[in-house]
């Protein structure tokens, strides 16, 4: 596992996880361009949502089943991230439904008629 501080954060947690989910967290983790590693919080919520957003993106073919489940686990483990740092209100404010992830719902909702986010809704 890379050592920075949000792998050395979540190492212990996910060594009871299926191996395939704890894999795909790691790839979120890995692959979501932007991330500030340092900040376990920051890191996994930023990376949770992107992952929700490749599934909201997909066909919705099972296999997308497992990327769900680890968009789910890092937002989980930044809200666990976030209790722990005294930012659980912070990061509520952040990617709530006021934040990021109403923001990002509000696109999906203003999306114009015959538009692949429409015809996927």
């Amino acid at each position: 596992m890379t050592e920075t501080p949000t792998h050395r954060w979540l190492e212990p947690r996910m060594a009871g996880a299926p191996p395939e989910l704890a894999a795909d967290i790691l790839r979120l983790v890995d692959t979501t361009p932007g991330l500030d590693l340092s900040d376990p919080v920051a890191a996994l919520a930023a990376a949770g949502l992107a992952g929700l957003e490749q599934v909201a993106e997909g066909t919705g073919e099972r296999s997308a089943a497992l990327r769900l489940l680890a968009a789910d686990a890092a937002l989980t483990y930044a809200f666990e991230a976030a209790a722990e740092s005294g930012r659980s209100a912070e990061l509520a404010e952040q990617v709530g439904l006021e934040g990021e992830l109403g923001e990002r719902l509000a696109r999906e909702t203003r999306a114009p008629a015959g538009s692949p986010q429409a015809e996927g809704s």
